[in-house]
């Protein structure tokens, strides 16, 4: 998908996103969708070039695209992919305001009807993650079932309340599926239900009214649905990330060596014992906060170490002595803190648990401040000074591509940055691999800032909340995939069964193809709508509709 900006709030409590599989009918009236509105923005130049003319090292500017569309790639009603259909995104994207990135375009070329030319004004490094979905340069509106579509399913029903049902193109264009390279499979029909409550969710599972989920499991959960004759499961690292932060604008928290005598004073290992390897044993902490685990440049960075000795001698090298009461004084102030988080999570009150009784073994205490979610993401009370609180625990929901969050790592009074750490150093790095195109050489910056920002240990990362995909046994190809808040990402290639029922935790609010905030709309849409790249189970960006594509300049 294309670079969305957007505030995002930490996500709390149970975020369920769920799947599972069958057939129904046809019909009834369309819930409201978003149409093709003009606005006030700079036309897009689009020209026919010369296929001479485009030359591999020709750009008039320091960065372009060509892109090579597949030559079989066609429209759910045979007319085929062109580079007018790109042109058509950006200028609907761009109409409605609906991503950075596409406001640095500027000229789409025509070389010819499968290949065209993207001009920029200047590099922009995130590039595979724009025209993530296709819009056809027909389409008179953003109906999903008046709309051609690229995917390997079309809508066919929508009954408020009830039920979204899509079936399957008879002659889809592939002859593998282009996100996971397997043949394409049998599934001719998903009926997408909508369950809210996750125990709702595995009961169906277990009596067969469902065919797939997607939960986000207790141990309780786990232990359950392991349970479950003819069922298949995957356990993985999820969506959302969790860790303790520091708020850099306290008067002793702002130096390094105190936080560094926190981190060291805490065992992540007996931590991750009593949260999440309870629902997943073999479950690892996260030791980087711009790859998730598992992904393509994950390195670990973090390297505090559980050591309550080297804690202690912190302390007392900067002048910190202990009080009649066991807790350390530095600089006339006790090391007492008050600790943030909601009190929704039995997860987060292990934690609490676990870090208090850690603090406490070196002479430092925590004062809770447990809140409900609303009242936790009040922005008088996320955003507080260090008055309000000093050290909390909350989830990120994790980054796509780090450009989804680099704000986080800016010194810049922003809605990502709520530790208000700075770092000169982390924020150059950021900032020279913005204007890098290569994967590559990128990733090696952005790694290379993660690891000096965690060496300031302005945070302590913990772990992804895993995520668990259950389906009946007998379908072959699910794979989990967080990268768009769906596990349908090749679902082009399932076998096994001819339809499925999927539950879903909530309705879309609508299907919009310029949306991309309603998780439930997502999971639908990723079987309607390709696009240039999409992104397999490792988050690796994966050709779709393009056969390849040509960087010049950058």
């Amino acid at each position: 998908m294309g670079r969305i900006r957007r505030i995002v709030f930490p996500l709390l409590g149970a975020l369920l996103v769920s799947c599972s599989a069958s057939a129904v009918s046809t019909g009834l009236p369309r819930p409201e969708v978003s149409t093709l509105t003009p606005t006030t923005v700079p036309p897009t130049t689009t020209t026919t070039l010369d296929p001479a003319a485009v030359m591999s090292t020709e750009c008039p500017t320091s960065f372009c695209l060509v892109y090579q569309i597949r030559p079989e790639a066609t429209w759910s009603d045979g007319s085929p992919v062109t580079g007018a259909d790109f042109a058509r995104t950006l200028e609907v994207f761009r109409e409605q305001g609906a991503g950075t990135g596409y406001d640095v375009i500027s000229s789409v070329d025509m070389i010819d009807a499968k290949r065209l030319r993207v001009v920029f004004d200047a590099p922009y490094a995130p590039w595979q993650q724009l025209f993530g979905r296709l819009i056809p340069a027909t389409a008179t509106d953003l109906e999903v079932r008046t709309m051609a579509n690229t995917g390997p399913f079309e809508m066919v029903e929508w009954v408020p309340g009830e039920r979204i049902v899509l079936n399957r193109h008879p002659d889809w264009w592939p002859g593998t599926d282009p996100l996971s390279g397997s043949p394409t499979g049998s599934i001719t029909s998903i009926t997408f239900v909508f369950m809210p409550d996750p125990a709702e969710m595995v009961s169906a599972l277990e009596d067969g009214t469902v065919d797939m989920i997607t939960i986000r499991p207790d141990p309780a959960t786990m232990e359950e649905v392991a349970g479950i004759d003819n069922v298949d499961y995957r356990l993985s690292p999820g969506p959302f990330w969790e860790h303790i932060d520091f708020h850099n604008e306290d008067t002793l928290l702002r130096e390094h060596w105190l936080r560094q005598a926190i981190a060291l004073a805490i065992d992540r290992e007996k931590l991750l014992d009593q949260t999440v390897r309870l629902i997943d044993p073999g479950a690892s902490g996260l030791d980087n906060t711009m790859w998730m685990s598992g992904t393509e440049w994950y390195e670990p960075h973090f390297e505090s170490q559980y050591d309550p000795a080297a804690s202690e001698r912190l302390l007392t090298e900067n002048s910190c002595s202990r009080g009649q009461d066991g807790i350390y004084e530095c600089a006339g102030r006790k090391l007492s803190f008050v600790w943030a988080s909601t009190n929704d999570d039995p997860a987060r009150q292990a934690i609490l648990d676990s870090v208090r009784e850690d603090l406490e073994a070196v002479g430092i205490e925590l004062v809770s401040e447990l809140r409900t979610p609303s009242a936790f993401v009040n922005r008088d009370f996320l955003f507080g000074g260090p008055n309000v609180w000093q050290l909390i625990n909350f989830s990120w929901r994790a980054p796509i591509d780090p450009s989804d969050a680099e704000e986080r790592f800016l010194c810049d009074d922003n809605d990502l940055n709520v530790n208000r750490y700075c770092s000169a150093d982390v924020e150059r790095l950021v900032r020279s691999a913005e204007g890098i195109v290569d994967p590559e050489q990128r990733a090696v910056v952005l790694n290379q800032a993660d690891e000096a920002y965690l060496a300031g240990v302005p945070l302590i990362p913990l772990y992804q909340k895993p995520t668990l995909l259950a389906w009946r046994s007998g379908i072959a190809g699910p794979a989990p995939n967080y990268s768009a808040s769906t596990d349908l990402w090749n679902v082009g290639s399932w076998t096994g069964a001819e339809s499925m029922v999927v539950a879903l935790p909530g309705e879309p609010d609508a299907l919009d193809p310029l949306s991309f905030s309603d998780d439930n709309a997502n999971v639908i849409m990723s079987a309607l709508l390709y696009g240039a790249f999409g992104m397999n189970d490792s988050l690796q960006n994966v050709p779709a509709l393009i056969d390849s594509v040509t960087v010049l300049g950058g």
